[in-house]
């Protein structure tokens, strides 16, 4: 049974807005992804690595020269300590780099 011209082209209609729509929210996606929309800050990625890595907590961070990061240590963990090689303060240094690597302020000083 062959539907009538009006239907038909109302389903076309309709089938094009549909496809021009996903590609609009594909387009987005894309820009979002590429404009770095879900990039975690250097302070988010700082806090996961360590409490991934280490299982201790890190409070507020101050940003310093040089992708590097001096965090309050809220919490923490004898692993941490044994990594540190030393008293823990206060304070811990990490390095954050584009490539989205964290390190230990034990690969180098904070403050020089």
């Amino acid at each position: 049974m062959k539907r009538p011209p009006e239907e038909r082209e109302r389903l076309l209609r309709l089938i094009g807005i549909t496809l021009a729509a996903g590609v609009v929210i594909v387009l987005l996606g894309v820009l979002a992804v590429a404009g770095g929309v879900f990039d975690p800050s250097r302070q988010e990625r700082a806090r996961d690595f360590v409490e991934r890595e280490y299982g201790a907590r890190l409070g507020a961070c101050e940003e310093l020269p040089r992708n590097r990061l001096e965090c309050e240590l809220e919490r923490p963990s004898p692993k941490l300590v044994a990594r540190l090689g030393r008293p823990v303060r206060d304070r811990v240094c990490l390095f954050v780099f584009e490539n989205a690597s964290v390190a230990l302020d034990g690969w180098a000083p904070c403050r020089s």
